[in-house]
């Protein structure tokens, strides 16, 4: 697995309530496990001697990956081992061992570890860590290099999120560097549930990806195994009857093949996941349990939703005043979902502080709503993901970010309060498409949020272009970004003084015209966020047209901002489906004035380019009196996957329309 701790590592059971232990703990005070494990096990887990290589490493030493087999890839898993041993009581002891060879420079990073966890419900210790260099030499990582720090300490109500963190020594090409770390989980929360993922494959070789759980005889687990029909557990019972072990295994796994526009990580990666849950509905009872306490309007929220609503009359009204002072007057601090802890904060507390998480946002949002007098309901959903969670086994960990859905006037409101930019009615772009588990008084009921339809997402583009008999033109650009772009926009200008600003003019005006100046603009400072966003621009082109003899020739490439003019898919073949989860459409016209002295001798034809997930249409008009021409164009892209067998439509579809993007218009001087 990734060496910073990956969704896998979270042998989660609801967690809260602690302080960290960390040390390098010496093999003769190794704890010893409830039901302890097998001794094979054991002894993968941790070296008997830390100044040894021992005989699983050096298996994996001799017998793993390579650089020369795979001369594409930065470093190789050798050793990833897991175990974790539910206890009687709820409580989860997990053991992992990761080794990795580090084939070059590139690996580097890899080196510096970051265990995060969180100090309300877990404790983390360092067993063992070190490296071992190329030629054998073992470097040990000392107890005083190993630091425990909170990334958001500045922030009291977060500061049970927590991280180890250790730089690996004596780093080289083609070192190997090991260590082992302990987890433990409290049951806080769900008492005697448990969950869990593992990966088995990555974007690197893997020589071993070993996990083993022991759970209780008597508990019933649920076990769904994703991508690789090979994997097959094992189960025994402990001689005594009391315990029971499970053991998954993948050896000698390829790296995963990387392309653009390729399915999810989870559509494409062995993995495993278990949960004790029996469905989403104990997930959604459990929420909010967690939630309801904390959604209780104190006075100053109650004062600050009435001089919000003050002189409204209409739900929409209302519930748009209460969504821009969450989203802009509450601070957003960007932790994932369940990262400090799973319950939300007071929403008096976030109201009074004025930072917040997106579930103490959410809850305050949710709060402040219900004392105007709208419902809404919590909303856990997995953020720029477009699966079907609800096909998942039921787990906590399922959900990076929480929203709130409003009804209003009897129809659904999506509303994201950690979105500035976002318009009250809009929703973020990352949340759109994703299946989320809607919380309605304790039952939980899986719904789409809906994706962007073309029209709601891209953008629309109006240019006059004025044509000197030197070449040159001036342009008038007015353009309309709609949907995620029109967010994005707003969110990048909110950042940046108005010179900023004009930098960002200038770097658009650069890519219609190498050289092109801005002479004037109109680039808003973001903060209004209703309809599309919207930017003017004049501009100078001084090397716009090209001149040979009598002819010149006018780009059609150069009148819209399109971004780069290359085919994202070169390679011959293809290994994965081409997955596209945007939808949108842009609109172009163009109206060129033809110069004095020059007459239009030739106009490329109309062009109709239709691909499997996307189309390109051109019409190019001239007026009756050969003064203008009009160029207009609509790209539209829809939401959708091509199987791999039919990569070159998609491939085709791109170099065509690259194709025609460099016809150019021809003038000819008048004689």
């Amino acid at each position: 697995m990734p060496i910073a701790l990956p969704r896998s590592r979270c042998t989660a059971l609801p967690l809260l309530a602690a302080a960290i232990s960390l040390w390098l703990l010496p093999a003769s005070a190794r704890p010893s496990y409830a039901g302890a494990p097998p001794d094979s096990v054991s002894a993968l887990l941790v070296p008997a001697d830390v100044n040894a290589v021992d005989a699983p490493l050096a298996d994996a030493i001799a017998h793993g990956p390579k650089i020369s087999q795979w001369p594409n890839s930065d470093y190789a898993r050798l050793l990833d081992y897991g175990m974790a041993t539910v206890k009687a009581d709820g409580t989860v002891v997990g053991r992992y061992r990761e080794a990795y060879r580090l084939f070059n420079e590139r690996a580097r990073d890899h080196a510096e570890v970051k265990l995060p966890y969180n100090a309300s419900y877990q404790d983390v210790k360092v067993i063992q860590a070190r490296t071992v260099s190329k030629a054998g030499k073992i470097t040990i990582v000392k107890p005083e290099d190993i630091r425990s720090a909170s990334p958001f300490s500045e922030y009291l109500m977060y500061d049970d999120a927590k991280a180890v963190s250790f730089s690996m020594p004596a780093i080289e090409d083609d070192c190997v560097i090991d260590y082992t770390y302990e987890i433990t989980t409290r049951p806080l929360l769900l008492p005697g549930q448990f969950w869990t993922y593992w990966g088995f494959s990555g974007l690197e070789p893997v020589y071993v990806s070993r996990y083993v759980l022991e759970t209780p005889a008597d508990k019933p687990l649920h076990v769904k195994i994703h991508n690789d029909p090979s994997i097959h557990g094992t189960s025994e019972i402990s001689p005594d009857g009391r315990t029971r072990i499970y053991s998954w295994e993948r050896r000698s796994i390829p790296p995963i093949a990387v392309e653009p526009a390729m399915p999810t990580f989870d559509e494409v990666h062995s993995w495993l996941e278990v949960s004790s849950l029996d469905s989403w509905q104990d997930i959604s009872r459990w929420f909010w349990s967690l939630v309801q306490p904390q959604a209780v309007a104190s006075e100053a929220v109650q004062r600050t939703v009435k001089g919000l609503i003050a002189g409204k009359s209409a739900d929409d009204d209302k519930a748009r005043a209460i969504y821009d002072w969450v989203a802009n007057a509450t601070r957003y601090v960007g932790l994932e979902f369940g990262i400090s802890a799973f319950k939300p904060h007071a929403a008096g507390d976030v109201h009074d502080k004025l930072y917040g998480d997106c579930k103490d946002k959410a809850t305050l949002l949710i709060t402040m709503l219900g004392a105007a007098g709208i419902r809404a309901h919590p909303v856990l959903l997995e953020a720029e993901a477009r699966e079907k969670i609800g096909d998942r086994l039921p787990s906590p960990e399922a959900f990076n970010h929480c929203i709130a859905l409003a009804e209003i006037n009897g129809k659904e409101v999506w509303l994201d309060a950690t979105a500035e930019a976002c318009a009250y009615g809009d929703i973020p772009d990352a949340d759109r498409g994703s299946q989320a588990l809607v919380v309605r008084e304790g039952k939980g009921d899986f719904e789409i949020i809906p994706p962007y339809r073309p029209v709601e997402n891209g953008a629309d583009m109006t240019s006059t272009i004025d044509v000197s008999d030197d070449g040159s033109a001036s342009f008038r650009t007015d353009i309309a970004w709609r949907g995620a772009t029109g967010q994005a926009w707003r969110e990048h200008v909110r950042s940046i003084s108005r010179d900023k600003r004009a930098q960002v003019a200038q770097n658009v005006a650069q890519s219609m015209s190498v050289g092109a100046k801005v002479t004037d603009f109109a680039l808003p400072d973001g903060m209004a966020k209703e309809g599309p966003f919207r930017m003017g621009l004049s501009v100078s082109a001084p090397n716009w047209a090209k001149k040979t003899g009598s002819l010149m020739l006018l780009p059609i490439n150069a009148m819209s901002v399109q971004g780069e003019n290359k085919n994202p898919f070169t390679e011959e073949s293809r290994t994965w489906p081409i997955v596209n989860t945007e939808t949108s459409q842009t609109n172009v016209s163009a109206t060129i004035r033809v110069p004095l002295g020059w007459k239009i001798e030739d106009v490329p034809a109309n062009v109709d380019v239709m691909g499997p997930l996307q189309e390109y249409h051109r019409t190019i008009t001239r007026s009756a009196d050969g003064r203008t021409i009009t160029v207009k164009e609509m790209t539209m892209e829809r939401a959708g996957r091509v199987p791999a067998a039919e990569y070159a439509k998609v491939r085709s579809y791109y170099d065509t329309c690259l194709k025609v993007a460099d016809d150019p218009i021809v003038l000819k001087r008048a004689q």
